[in-house]
């Protein structure tokens, strides 16, 4: 919180303005424009801003604050509130009752700003809120790989399969403004049209894991049949390896694991839409085994990594099924999109966190890792 002390109906002073200037600024335009992907402190610091225009937060003592750059603050603060997705109401001052803008040679009082200050501090910043967005404020959009798509599978194959794809920003600040706007990048897979016992467990698995969205702190598994564990990692966590034999850590870039084998008869009759939700349909085959608990062990991992400075960021799926020695049949598709924040305007302030990141699939689940039906 600022650490001014001000008087109810006093105006406004410089020092006062500045601090909550600063505020407003750190959220809706940028104080950490220099940031970079290899700083130490990134995931505490450069969740913050999404790129706008900063107003001026250094104004010198005994400076006159106009009405002028109230309502700049004004703007700032309702376009964030209908941005982020928060149950709240744009600002409404105390005198005269009731009144919403800052008409011109209105003298502004402390108490103005102490609005302004306050719905940031404790609506717009509370638990992280400035990286939400408001789901009408959003558009769910199906990505067109750039090259090397679409990201299928057709072929028998056995052990292991892994795809790998990865999204480009403008360069990394972009990258933060969209991220820290809320935005997401997406994969669902599903799996159709096999006969093997390997398709039924790998079905079992990719069909119940609904669509895994990366956002600037996590994995969030929507619309899940059976829940996997997210590592809590999300794009301030990434590294330059995936942690899966390619250098760095063990697996220190996994961000996924889904559940292993949860039923002994399992067949599926899907159709997805993109929007907010996934709706599913099931069937049976017929098709059974005994034991199936063993193959709670067969898992799906996702892995993710950034490069060139931080502007892109990959994703690798790799599904392992080297143990059982199965051949999986069938048809593995990979759907990519991303949850793309829309552009607001209120007056003069604009949040915009655009263009629009691009995809380019790397391996369409071509490679496998072990010698297989393809060697």
């Amino acid at each position: 919180m600022p650490s001014v002390t001000v008087n109810v109906g006093q105006l406004a002073e410089a020092t006062h303005y500045n601090d909550v200037a600063e505020t407003v600024n750190k959220v809706f335009g940028d104080k950490y424009p220099t940031a970079a992907v290899t700083d130490a402190n990134r995931k505490s610091t450069h969740k913050f801003g999404w790129g706008a225009i900063n107003v001026t937060d250094n104004l010198s003592p005994g400076t006159l604050i106009t009405a002028s750059r109230l309502q700049d603050l004004v703007e700032r603060t309702n376009t964030s509130i209908d941005h982020v997705n928060i149950f709240d109401t744009i600002l409404v001052f105390a005198v005269p009752t009731g009144r919403t803008a800052v008409t011109p040679n209105t003298p502004v009082r402390a108490e103005d700003l102490n609005l302004v200050n306050d719905k940031f501090y404790n609506s717009i910043l509370v638990n992280n809120a400035h990286t939400t967005v408001d789901p009408t404020n959003a558009s769910a959009l199906v990505a067109t790989p750039l090259s090397g798509g679409p990201l299928k599978r057709t072929i028998p194959w056995l052990h292991q399969l892994t795809g790998e794809w990865y999204w480009d920003f403008d360069d990394y600040n972009h990258a933060r403004y969209f991220f820290n706007g809320g935005g997401q990048l997406r994969i669902n897979l599903t799996m159709a049209g096999g006969t093997t016992t390997g398709y039924y467990n790998w079905a079992d698995v990719i069909n119940e894991m609904g669509t895994l969205s990366f956002t600037w702190d996590n994995i969030i598994q929507s619309q899940s049949i059976t829940a996997g564990t997210p590592a809590g990692k999300g794009f301030y966590d990434l590294t330059e390896h995936y942690g899966d034999g390619d250098g760095g850590a063990a697996d220190e870039g996994l961000l996924f694991t889904s559940a292993g084998v949860t039923r002994s008869a399992y067949g599926y009759g899907y159709g997805y839409g993109y929007g907010y939700g996934y709706g599913y349909g099931y069937g049976s085959y017929g098709y059974g085994y005994s034991q199936y608990g063993q193959y709670q062990n067969l898992k799906f991992k996702l892995y993710g990594k950034y490069s060139n400075n931080g502007s892109r960021v990959h994703f690798k799926a790799v599904l392992d099924d080297s143990v059982f020695d199965q051949t999986m049949d069938g048809q593995l598709n990979g759907t990519l999109s991303y949850l793309m924040p829309d552009i607001l305007t209120y007056g003069g302030a604009t949040f915009d966190v655009t263009p629009d990141p691009v995809v380019t699939v790397f391996d369409d689940f071509s490679s496998t890792g072990i010698p297989d039906l393809d060697a």
